[in-house]
């Protein structure tokens, strides 16, 4: 199993999030963490090799997170700890930041080793989150900070505690009810104006994948991959081992929240909070085998899933049973005769009307969503990554190995 395998977010349906107004809205991994952009059209093929729909490529050099757009900047990290904004319509670099330990307030204490091991999976794989106002960055070194969109530093702290994982890091930082999460070593709720920890849950032990926020009531809970319900006021753990999924996020809508562990699991959550905090387990499927690092997507009463070997599934949200599935035809760990190895990292993402799926070698199936497989077009962009796509109106950003691209109609 390769390095990256081990930390990729897979290493978050509608999901109900403690939501900003609508003129600054969040914007992180995966968008909402849903994985969906409804209102979002780009073109459903390119190609890097002949200039097909490529509007600019931008050099950024090696690194796992997701591009995120807000207004004319994307903001995007770089190995081992730079943020790097660009201006959307050019693809122009307009700052790079760091935020390495030389950048920590003076008599910070930091591991006298330096860097902790990451075998070789880096130290950018999470994904910056912003409100439109700061862009927040969550680092495999245990660095967090924020900042404008001008580039200038509003703050930078170091939280202290040992990855859980000999792979890294991969969970991204999470923006809701007025506080950033991050999952370093635990659980942390950060003021977002000072860095400050507001409070901290060291029993929630980080997995890869990204904790969501889901509206209980009128109570905001933290759903997080290792299975834990985390009232977001407090830090306070209602619930311990609902469910599990090592690589990927979970999803949530209408109450109910998704795992795609294996196995796949959907729980049903309670009109209110209160504790006893008792989700009741609606199915549970084990039909899926092999590994997932890609994480789900809920649409149109369908739970799709896809599997490191290449098997695609779309299971019914409301019994668990398998709708349909196939093997797919690009890259993957299938061992199939004629089908390229690669890793399917990248998480299912919805662009409009179609749902992306892609490899790490560059691969892209564009497929329409429904009660069958569909394959609509493919895309390429040569030399691929692990990061999910960022649909933005009618363009589309997508990492490769050492580019970013910009996808749009030409």
């Amino acid at each position: 199993m390769t390095c990256v395998s081990q930390c990729v977010t897979a290493a978050l349906a509608t999901l109900i999030l403690a939501a900003p107004c609508a003129a600054d809205p969040i914007v992180g991994w995966r968008g909402d963490g849903s994985g969906l952009y409804p209102q979002a059209h780009p073109p459903a093929s390119w190609d890097t090799d002949d200039g097909e729909n490529i509007l600019w490529q931008t050099e950024i050099g090696k690194g796992q997170s997701s591009p995120i757009v807000s207004g004319d900047r994307v903001f995007v990290t770089v190995e081992p700890d730079r943020l790097l904004c660009l201006e959307k319509k050019t693809g122009r670099i307009l700052w790079t930041k760091e935020s390495g330990y030389a950048a920590l307030p003076a008599g910070t204490k930091v591991p006298e080793k330096g860097l902790p091991t990451a075998a070789g999976c880096g130290y950018s794989t999470p994904t910056p989150v912003t409100d439109g106002r700061l862009v927040y960055t969550s680092h495999g070194t245990g660095v967090v900070a924020a900042y404008d969109f001008e580039g200038k530093r509003e703050w930078i702290r170091f939280i202290d505690r040992p990855p859980e994982s000999e792979y890294g890091r991969s969970a991204s930082p999470v923006l809701a009810g007025g506080k950033l999460l991050v999952s370093i070593g635990g659980l942390f709720a950060l003021d977002p104006k000072t860095g400050n920890v507001l409070w901290q849950t060291l029993e929630v032990h980080p997995l890869f994948g990204t904790p969501i926020v889901v509206k209980v009531g009128d109570t905001d809970v933290i759903f997080t991959p290792s299975g834990e319900a985390v009232r977001l006021a407090d830090g306070k753990v209602l619930a311990k081992k609902l469910a599990m999924a090592k690589y990927t996020s979970p999803v949530a809508a209408d109450g109910v929240v998704y795992y795609a562990g294996p196995p796949a699991i959907a729980l049903k959550l309670p009109a209110r909070a209160d504790e006893p905090f008792k989700p009741e387990r609606l199915w549970e499927n084990e039909d899926l085998e092999g590994e997932y690092f890609a994480s789900p997507i809920l649409h149109g009463g369908l739970l799709y899933c896809v599997s490191n070997s290449g098997v695609l599934l779309a299971l019914d949200a409301k019994t668990g049973k398998i709708a349909w599935q196939k093997e797919i035809e690009i890259g993957s760990q299938s061992g199939m005769p004629g089908v390229e190895s690669a890793n399917v990292y990248p998480s299912l993402t919805l662009a409009g009307k179609y749902f992306l799926l892609g490899n790490d070698v560059g691969q892209t199936l564009v497929l329409e969503p429904g009660k069958q497989y569909k394959e609509v077009a493919r895309g390429i962009i040569g030399k691929g990554s692990a990061a999910c796509p960022a649909p933005e109106g009618n363009l589309l950003f997508l990492r490769g190995a050492l580019k970013l691209c910009c996808i749009g109609a030409k």
